[in-house]
């Protein structure tokens, strides 16, 4: 709970200074990300203090109101803000003052809640094909919603979760096998067809702009100036930080506005340039603990229902960690994942909080005895 405080408070620190409140500029998205950290606290406390059997029992109308949600992303889009280029969101109020949520967000917690119980409930019934199939068919449906929003990042996530859980809950390894057997061969199969001159079938799934990434982290030299604006400011922010950075507010990059978006998927960069190297091995330590802990704790859970909730939520930190730092270094295409605790945006920082809140909860929960 510390570590997430302190990751919180510094993130809150660093959107102040990427939208540079220390000169008075617009401090909106600062006030909206203090705010945000307070209604989080109460889901956090709820998260932690609601037994997580008695939400577990509501798993299906949990997965129900996913689905809904991401429909209603996609028909909000389609019907009210058909201007928008991606479907993301669900706004509520009036144009001069609105918030908006992202369900993709909520899908990766939601989902986590879902399988566990799933899992748990099944038992030895899991390694049935019918059973895998059905489970199969839960996970493509809010994996499909979320790609044609298009967030393919977030789905990403929600897939490598799912698989998660259902690895430790002793999914048979011969079905591991058959994924890795069939998944392997599409991978090879896209990495090849996108590196044609004349693509076979990638033109069809991906997105022109998402294309585009790929290609400008496979062929940089290719990339024009527009497509590699983004990613050049990132490694040289973080690059000029060196080893101990250049003080807070004194990012020349951060304070010149000439990285977009910094205070969301590129605050890795705000903190690299201003804090250096070490406040990134801060960061990550602090985020590395959090996964840690939460590992620990699924590996004494009091029951496997515990266990699942638990290395669903490491898994979820994980990951997303690990792309938005591949992102902001190169090491993965440019795509809008936020870094745990620190990036701006309510949705994000909610859901980080409640899985913390739901691993403290399996941590505090004791096994019952044969006479309770």
């Amino acid at each position: 709970m510390l570590a997430m405080i302190a990751l919180i408070i510094f993130g809150l620190i660093m959107i102040g200074s990427a939208t540079r409140i220390n000169v008075f500029e617009e401090s909106v998205r600062f006030n909206r990300q203090l705010i945000f950290a307070i209604l989080g606290l109460i889901l956090f406390l709820a998260a932690a203090f609601i037994d997580y059997h008695f939400i577990a029992r509501f798993y299906v109308m949990i997965y129900v109101v996913c689905i809904v949600l991401l429909v209603g992303a996609l028909l909000q889009g389609r019907f009210i803000n058909p201007h928008l280029p991606v479907y993301r969101w669900i706004f509520f109020g009036t144009e001069e003052m609105n918030i908006g949520i992202q369900p993709s967000e909520f899908a990766k917690i939601f989902m986590i809640i879902f399988l566990a119980k799933v899992v748990d409930k099944l038992g030895a019934a899991i390694n049935d094909i019918r059973v895998l199939m059905f489970i199969g068919l839960s996970i493509l449906l809010p994996f499909v919603l979320i790609a044609v929003q298009p967030s393919l990042s977030a789905a990403g996530i929600v897939l490598l979760i799912s698989i998660s859980v259902l690895f430790v809950g002793n999914v048979g390894g011969k079905y591991v096998l058959i994924a890795f057997a069939v998944l392997a061969p599409i991978v090879a199969f896209m990495t090849y067809d996108i590196g044609r001159e004349s693509p076979l079938l990638i033109h069809h799934i991906f997105e022109d702009y998402q294309i585009d990434r790929i290609e400008t982290l496979l062929n940089p030299e290719a990339a024009t100036a527009d497509a590699r604006f983004q990613i050049e400011r990132s490694i040289v922010a973080i690059g000029s930080g060196q080893l101990m950075g250049k003080g807070l507010y004194q990012g020349t990059i951060t304070q010149a506005a000439r990285l977009p978006e910094a205070e969301t998927d590129f605050i890795i960069s705000i903190i690299g340039e201003e804090f250096g190297f070490v406040g990134l091995m801060v960061v990550l330590l602090l985020i590395l603990f959090i996964v840690g802990r939460c590992l620990i704790i699924a590996f004494n859970a009091p029951d496997m229902l515990g266990r699942l909730i638990v290395t669903g939520v490491a898994m979820k930190l994980a990951f997303q960690a690990f792309i938005n730092v591949g992102v902001v270094t190169e090491i993965l295409p440019t795509t809008g994942v936020p870094f745990p605790f620190l990036s701006y945006g309510g949705s994000s920082l909610w859901v980080c909080m409640i899985a913390v809140g739901l691993a403290i909860n399996v941590k505090m929960s004791k096994s019952k005895s044969m006479f309770e």
